[in-house]
């Protein structure tokens, strides 16, 4: 897409072709860049490092004590220059080498508050020798107090090489959750292109945009405009969360920032009334999400226009990355929708194109 190209408003998802990769395993998050891709296995606390043909290129499992131990590298990123990032959902941090052996754990001042998260959502990237990282904890702040993304920095920007930090990103006054009422807590994920940081809450239909140059100054805010994204609104209590038990809110899944437009890959929510009916609070009834709901993505361009609402099938599972829209990307095939067991995994390869 040249820079004199305007932007096109309708746009659809294209199954190019898939890969194959030798292992036998889950997948529990991953990130693929210039050819390159690793993802996570949980149960085996494991990392496997594939290329676009499907070839394994290197494979590691993780002690989970002594010197050469790292626990849960479930969110990774791979930087513009092939060095590898990873974050546990529990807050530990590492550099890890070519080959996937630790070449250090990243220490802060003050240990992560965090107990959750991870996976597929993004909030780890990599910003001129800084990384910034969703890492709560600072000053004993604690994530899940219900004013936490109002009172508090949401990231910190960290020097890998000794662990200093410094935190970054407020919340701007755009979000409710800049004010005094009680909403369901969110997971927040955030992408970074050239200098803008793009931020998101997952039970939101916004987009907020911050500079870096020029000491993360706020910028605006993006409603990306879901014709159906459900939320169950402002709670009258503290701690008190309807999620899962009664409804289901529209949730962003992930979030992709390129130079050309921010890709949000979203589900809508499913209705009270039909989430009682259907008994989906228990978890043997969890796969019938999807006979409820639509998974969507939508693409913000630069100058905030929006597109069309793209409807992703369920074979489409967890997107590993999207690195420009111009270009293919891969994403997880969703075996246990199409109902068959593989002794091998399923990417598919993908392409978002301007119809």
């Amino acid at each position: 897409m040249s820079d004199l190209e305007p932007f096109s408003t309708e746009w659809e998802l294209i199954i190019l072709d898939s890969i194959q990769v030798d292992y036998l395993g889950t997948v529990d998050g991953g990130d693929f860049r210039q050819g390159k891709g690793v993802f996570y296995n949980f149960e085996e606390n494991k990392l496997v490092a594939f290329d676009s043909s499907g070839k394994i290129s290197y494979e590691i499992s993780y002690p989970k004590e002594g010197p050469e131990k790292v626990q849960y590298p479930t969110q990774l990123n791979y930087t513009e220059d092939g060095r590898l990032f990873a974050a546990s959902f529990m807050g530990w941090l590492y550099e890890l080498n070519t080959n996937l052996t630790l070449k250090q754990e990243i220490k802060l001042s003050f240990l992560s508050q965090s107990q959750d998260g991870g996976g597929f959502i993004k909030n780890l990237e990599y910003y001129n020798d800084s990384l910034i990282s969703f890492y709560p904890g600072r000053d004993g702040a604690n994530p899940y107090e219900p004013h936490f993304i109002r009172d508090h920095f949401l990231l910190e920007k960290i020097d890998p090489k000794t662990g200093g930090s410094v935190p970054v990103i407020k919340i701007p006054s755009t979000s409710r959750y800049s004010s005094d009422k009680y909403f369901e807590r969110p997971i927040i994920q955030f992408g970074i292109s050239g200098n803008r940081l793009h931020l998101a809450l997952s039970n939101e239909p916004l987009v907020h945009i911050y500079d870096l140059t020029n000491g993360e100054t706020y910028l605006s805010t993006v409603d990306f405009k879901p014709s159906k994204f459900l939320d169950n609104g402002e709670h009258p209590e503290k701690n008190q969360y309807i999620d899962y038990f009664k409804m289901l809110d529209g949730r962003v899944r992930q979030f992709f920032v390129t130079d050309k437009g921010t890709v949000v890959f979203y589900e809508e929510g499913i209705e009270e009334e039909i989430f009682t009916q259907n008994e989906l609070k228990l978890r043997e009834n969890y796969p019938k999400y999807k006979d409820f709901q639509n998974q969507v993505m939508k693409i913000i361009s630069q100058d905030a226009t929006l597109s069309n609402e793209i409807i992703v099938p369920y074979n489409i599972g967890s997107i590993l990355n999207i690195e420009k829209l111009n270009k293919p990307f891969y994403a997880l095939r969703n075996d246990e929708f199409i109902g068959e067991e593989q002794d091998f995994i399923t990417f598919y390869k993908l392409q978002l194109e301007k119809k």
